[in-house]
């Protein structure tokens, strides 16, 4: 795992970059339907909109959407948070390719700007890895990260790295990984478990 393994697990909102409304209208939305999620980039997002003393509108219908992202009613309007895929500007892959997240914000189907955010890798990261190496342990980042932000953590541990994957994706890749040799599986989220289940150590 990526995200609270390898790096901090406290990502930071990087840029805000609204489309047609302010930064603050536009972190404002994002942070109404992230409020109370216990997932890292959406803790990050409040942060961002309670350190700039925003006042964070409650949410309706907070509904998560596996694999693709969360919504909710605010103010009478559904709003989407999603990968930002579902976002086409071309900043997106400068953003990625420099090892950050994308967020894409959509109201009623209105695409109405993008958050960046970005983690840091722990201090020992790389010495732990360097350490796994020198004992000819082969490593894998699974994620669920996109690839340009996967590849730029991965570059810097020198690892191999499956990226955009699904708690069900981990499962099967730590299953597959397995059948070749026993594996161990390090994670930190309630959705690592599945797959650290399925190593010979998680």
């Amino acid at each position: 795992d990526k995200t609270g393994t390898l790096t901090v697990g406290k990502p930071q909102v990087t840029g805000v970059y609204p489309q047609d409304i302010s930064e603050d209208a536009l972190l404002t939305l994002d942070a109404a339907v992230e409020q109370g999620s216990t997932q890292p980039l959406a803790q990050a997002i409040v942060r961002e909109a309670k350190g700039r003393g925003l006042t964070i509108p409650p949410a309706t219908a907070q509904r998560a959407l596996v694999g693709s992202g969360i919504e909710a009613v605010v103010e009478g309007k559904k709003v989407l948070i999603a990968a930002a895929g579902a976002f086409p500007n071309p900043q997106v892959e400068a953003l990625e390719q420099a090892g950050q997240t994308v967020v894409a914000v959509m109201q009623d189907g209105v695409p109405m700007g993008m958050l960046a955010l970005r983690d840091t890798l722990r201090d020992d990261a790389k010495d732990a890895v360097d350490a796994l190496h020198r004992l000819g342990v082969q490593g894998v980042i699974l994620t669920g990260d996109n690839p340009r932000a996967a590849a730029a953590i991965a570059g810097e541990l020198g690892l191999e790295f499956k990226a955009g994957l699904l708690p069900a994706d981990k499962v099967s890749a730590v299953t597959e990984l397995n059948g070749h040799a026993p594996l161990a599986m390090v994670g930190d989220g309630i959705n690592d478990a599945p797959a650290m289940k399925a190593s010979t150590i998680g």
